[in-house]
């Protein structure tokens, strides 16, 4: 049905309207013809980021993200390629050709690895309801679950034994290795069958918000070993990256426009049966950059919901500066002594809960009285406002940043123009390190802006660029991503194929390449500003015209006696054998 790889991919964007994919992570609003919000990839507080519905591509001004329907998934969720085409694939209604006709050999390892995951989790949720799994079942019905909840979050019990979930796993073509890679399997030190490493667990799979199991969490129900094992970091799992209950939440988060952030599987799951569905969970008490901007681009705030009798509050508020950074309003909830959210729920009920959640203490205020209790004396004091102005430094908005300084500065007894310095210098150190790893890429990209201009001519207008690439070819495109585009650009127009943003997006896999396309196709050019962009940079490369032109400045030279006319002269002939040997450079 299909010639290849690339007219199949056309045909799924093309059934496919972008806006409504992104729209899914990202608030979009129309303005005039455009379709704009506050770009995912990075934290900004003004619009930059487009998404052209015609085009079926998005670029951000601010950061230069650009690409098609199928990088933006792959990006917002860490899907591989394949991943991301076979679920457009299913969203447009198509059937996904068989793989060996253009993806010869065995499997990528994500895709073994996400068919291990869903194996055992079928393996493990039906486990549960065997004799073997009903310490497991017990154990979840005992923590106040009904069969609904347990379902839907896909639970399971491991039974200590591999030998069954590696029948199991067989019988649906997942060989052993697979479960391997995905951490299920773990291999004897001592050269004897490989075990379970969830053996003996109450199992809590982990889904991404593409619905895909990445990962598991186990719990112990006797015997020693860790309370709680994760599955290890692997292609589709990670860590930093995850958010438990996401994929159950994600709905609720953007209705509401806020999340409810706890710290356990238990948590998350109560909260959910009791009907607060927009509670998540952080893994643990330390938040990472990826998770607040995958929180951020759902919400616009977030409340941290801590055990009442949380060990360590000072380390968890500490934990949560990367938050901060996302621009989330933050607020803070600590339950009554003795309990967390699981045992507050199910003892007094989700409206008593709702109204702590109603009346969060600022972030800034908790962040205070946990550090304060440290502070003992002097050297405690500077260390607590470091720590202050490590916090305020984060803050991408400077208006913010100030209305903090002063506030905090007042209320921690430090002077507030000492403070300000204190946080200055943290946002310059941090801009320092930036600098040293990405300077060089941005500057080489920066320098590009002209050729960025005719690139925009020859896509919006490529019958004009015939004449420049018949004389010319790629030779005006210095930066080695922007050649390639302009050869294969030149190639099509060639075979008589279409040059359109999303169909040159649909062939190049270099991702440089398809955020320049996005970036030229959002510069906006008429048809007389295209032929001059062309005809500029057409006009240097006329090699004998531009031989002819010094030859006779020489002689006008040679006989011309008037000063100001030889001067004249001079400066013309510099300028031409200036181009003369860009020419021959190039």
């Amino acid at each position: 049905m299909y010639d290849d790889f690339s007219t199949f991919k056309e045909e799924v964007k093309g059934r496919i309207d972008i806006a409504d994919v992104i729209g899914e992570y990202v608030e979009l609003k129309k303005r005039g013809s455009a379709t704009i919000g506050l770009c995912p990839f990075h934290n900004e507080k003004t619009p930059s980021f487009n998404v052209n519905r015609a085009g079926q591509f998005y670029y951000c001004f601010g950061c230069g993200k650009g690409g098609d329907v199928i990088s933006f998934l792959m990006d917002i969720t860490g899907m591989s390629f394949l991943e991301a085409i076979e679920q457009l694939t299913e969203r447009a209604g198509l059937e996904m050709p068989r793989k060996e006709s253009f993806s010869p050999g065995a499997k990528e390892d994500t895709d073994r690895i996400i068919a291990a995951n869903l194996t055992a989790a079928e393996y493990f949720h039906l486990s549960l309801s065997s004799e073997e799994g009903k310490a497991g079942m017990d154990y979840l019905l005992g923590r106040g679950l009904t069969p609904e909840t347990i379902r839907s979050f896909r639970l399971g019990f491991a039974p200590e034994d591999s030998a069954g979930l590696i029948a199991f796993a067989r019988k649906k073509t997942v060989q052993p290795e697979a479960l391997e890679a995905a951490g299920l399997l773990v291999p004897s030190k001592y050269g004897g069958p490989s075990y379970n490493r969830f053996g003996g667990r109450v199992i809590f799979p982990i889904i991404d918000q593409a619905a895909r199991i990445i990962g598991f969490g186990g719990r112990i129900l006797a015997g020693e070993g860790a309370k709680y094992v994760n599955s290890p970091e692997s292609p589709v799992y990670h860590k930093s990256r995850v958010l438990f209950g996401l994929y159950q939440a994600k709905a609720a988060i953007k209705k509401l426009r806020t999340a409810v952030v706890v710290e356990g599987y238990m948590d998350v799951i109560s909260l959910h049966q009791a009907g607060i569905t927009h509670a998540i969970a952080s893994s643990g008490t330390s938040f990472t950059t990826e998770q607040g901007r995958i929180i951020a681009r759902l919400a616009r705030s977030a409340l941290l919901l801590f055990d009442g009798d949380s060990a360590g509050l000072s380390a968890a508020v500490r934990g949560v500066d990367n938050l901060l950074a996302t621009d989330l309003s933050i607020g803070v909830v600590v339950l009554p002594e003795g309990h967390d959210p699981d045992s507050y729920v199910r003892e007094y009920g989700a409206e008593a809960l709702q109204k702590y959640l109603e009346h969060p203490l600022d972030i800034w205020e908790f962040k205070l009285q946990a550090l304060k209790r440290d502070a003992a004396d002097v050297k405690d004091k500077i260390k607590l406002a470091g720590e202050i102005a490590d916090s305020i430094s984060l803050i991408p908005d400077e208006l913010k940043r100030d209305i903090y300084i002063n506030d905090l500065s007042f209320k921690i007894g430090v002077d507030r123009d000492s403070m300000r310095k204190a946080v200055d210098g943290r946002i310059k150190k941090r801009a320092g390190r930036k600098e040293s790893g990405e300077g060089e890429q941005s500057s080489q990209l920066m320098g590009t802006v002209r050729q960025r201009e005719l690139l925009a001519a020859v896509i919006h207008y490529p019958d004009l660029s015939r004449r420049l690439m018949e004389e010319l070819g790629s030779k005006p495109f210095g930066h080695p991503a922007m050649k390639a585009v302009a050869d294969i650009i030149f190639h099509r127009l060639v075979e008589g194929l279409d040059v359109s943003p999303s169909a040159l997006m649909n062939v190049v896999e270099n991702r440089e390449a398809q955020q320049l396309i996005a970036s030229a196709a959002m510069i906006k050019v008429d048809r007389e500003t295209a032929e001059k962009y062309i005809a500029d940079h057409l006009s240097p490369y006329d090699e004998p015209e531009i031989r002819s032109k010094i030859e006779e400045l020489r002689r006008r030279l040679e006989s011309e006696k008037d000063t100001k006319k030889r001067e004249a002269l001079k400066v013309q002939l510099i300028r031409y054998q200036s181009l003369y040997q860009k020419l021959k450079n190039n």
